[in-house]
């Protein structure tokens, strides 16, 4: 049989016509993996338009046509069957072809759609948003006054580095080129040293997590790190722009880490999703992660996995955490240094008192060898000394040898200088609004309450939720009241005031009963 009498075979056609059917559900279904890599929802639309159409008119063209009864395959049915294989296949081969031979579209196609001189903008409005909010914080974190320079030590085995890399000796460098490597934090860094030192070394390359106590200043380091690097970025336009993001933030357990940042940013300065996760795996945002050990045990673990595959996706991030909590996690993050922040010596905390015209604090506090001395070893927990007792500090001497003792005097030492700053700070000059001091502590103490219930370390009055109303009495007058309005517009729209104030009544009952903010949510 030749191709003259295959192509006037009515069952060959056929044949023809049921691949060409199939050829475009292969499209579709190639297509749905491309719609991802998709700009704009308008484009999504017209991708799913022009499929359905083509698609829906040939099936139903070729239905009618295969199911002609062999006495009515006349020459019109040929041409109409022609005109239909040759439109199908020309549209379907093509299309299938490009579709197996090409690779999705990386995501930094994404900016190429965007005026360069939008995206200029939006670089300079993200870096201004984040030189104010580290300024802001490190301001609120200092007390206006200078940052104390910290002592770190190298943690590489921490984060699974060896200790010692085997070198090609045919294809290492000159023993003076290998010099400057020996400069690494190898046992303990100088006083004065910075951080970003360190997370520009050549074999840590970006990739750093941050260890220490509980107040040993692992924020304050970080946001001093920010600090250098927004003015690099401000110098260089080739330079990332750092983001600090708060892992206590992190609620979905198998959320990737870059989905999650992207939605953060989104909330914070309304930066496009698809923006922020091009810009952070082209290394044009550099994220800086506080609080993972602010997420619990378990959820810790989880975070770190995800951090894990995170890591594979962007050339530089750094990480924070407390050591004892890390160390339990039993969970290697796989960056490339680490260190640990250490506590301060004597010299230093002299030296810091001393700077602040404060030195006659110091007598006191060494005397308070097993309680004050062994706080002030903490920058947060110093930083308060001044504050608390600007008129000095009476004597105090004790040597306790048990253990649990000490352990327990240090916590009464803790309590009782929180609560010394307190009053101080509740007794300077400032705008009340109306509330007494009683009642000030009383709303701190339960806004702390309720962070720590959620595991937060920030407040935003924008993520306040009504599950925060501690009292059933209050959640219920809330929840009455969200009623009470969206009946009252309803029952107005549709009826007057007095049909408004039933349609008020009634949804305010009915909200009384139902969780309005899960329900929206």
């Amino acid at each position: 049989m030749n191709l003259a009498e295959y192509l006037t075979n009515p069952n060959v056609l056929q044949r023809l016509l049921q691949l060409l059917l199939g050829l475009l559900i292969c499209i579709v279904g190639l297509l749905n993996n491309r719609f991802d890599q998709q700009k704009t929802l308008f484009r999504k639309i017209l991708v799913i338009a022009v499929c359905v159409i083509v698609y829906v008119f040939l099936a139903h063209q070729a239905e009618n046509l295969v199911s002609q009864k062999s006495a009515e395959q006349d020459t019109q049915w040929f041409q109409q069957i022609y005109w239909m294989l040759g439109i199908g296949y020309l549209f379907a081969l093509p299309t299938i072809g490009y579709l197996l031979t090409t690779r999705p579209g990386k995501q930094t196609q994404i900016s190429r759609q965007i005026p360069q001189a939008k995206l200029q903008r939006w670089r300079r409005d993200l870096l201004g948003a984040m030189a104010a909010e580290v300024n802001m914080r490190l301001d609120d974190s200092l007390h206006n006054d200078h940052l104390i320079q910290l002592v770190m030590a190298d943690k590489t085995e921490q984060v699974g580095r060896p200790e010692k890399i085997t070198l090609n000796p045919s294809k290492s460098p000159p023993w003076w080129k290998r010099l400057p490597k020996f400069r690494r934090v190898t046992t303990d860094s100088e006083p004065g040293q910075k951080l970003i030192e360190v997370f520009n070394q050549e074999d840590i390359a970006g990739k750093l997590l941050i260890l220490g106590a509980p107040g040993s200043g692992k924020t304050t380091m970080l946001l001093d790190l920010a600090k250098d690097l927004i003015t690099r970025a401000q110098q260089q336009e080739n330079q990332p722009i750092p983001i600090i993001a708060e892992l206590s933030d992190w609620k979905d357990n198998k959320q990737p880490i870059a989905e999650w940042l992207a939605a953060n940013l989104k909330f914070r300065y309304n930066l496009r999703k698809e923006i922020t996760q091009e810009w952070i795996t082209t290394g044009k945002l550099l994220p800086l992660l506080d609080g993972l050990d602010e997420l619990g045990l378990e959820r810790q673990r989880l975070c770190v996995q995800q951090l894990n595959q995170f890591l594979k996706d962007v050339p530089q991030v750094v990480v924070c955490c407390r050591e004892e909590e890390y160390k339990a996690g039993e969970q290697i993050l796989e960056m490339r240094g680490a260190v640990c922040l250490q506590p301060l010596t004597d010299q230093q905390i002299e030296a810091y008192l001393k700077r602040l015209n404060c030195r006659h604090l110091w007598p006191g506090i060494q005397q308070d060898s097993e309680g004050l001395l062994e706080l002030a070893r903490m920058p947060l927990l110093l930083h308060l000394i001044p504050v608390a007792y600007p008129d000095g500090l009476k004597p105090v001497e004790r040597e306790l040898k048990d253990p649990k003792a000490k352990e327990d005097y240090q916590n009464q030492c803790r309590q009782r200088l929180f609560e010394d700053y307190i009053d101080r700070k509740l007794k300077e000059s400032h705008n009340r609004r109306g509330y007494s001091e009683e009642e000030t502590r009383r709303w701190l103490g339960w806004l702390a309450k309720r962070l720590k219930e959620r595991k937060q370390t920030e407040f935003w009055i924008e993520k306040m939720h009504p599950d925060m109303l501690n009292k059933s009495r209050e959640n219920g007058l809330y929840k009455l009241s969200i009623g009470l309005i969206y009946g009252l517009i309803c029952g107005l729209i549709g009826g007057g005031p007095s049909v408004g104030l039933i349609y008020g009544l009634f949804f305010g009952l009915f909200f009384n009963k139902i969780d309005f903010h899960e329900t929206i949510t």
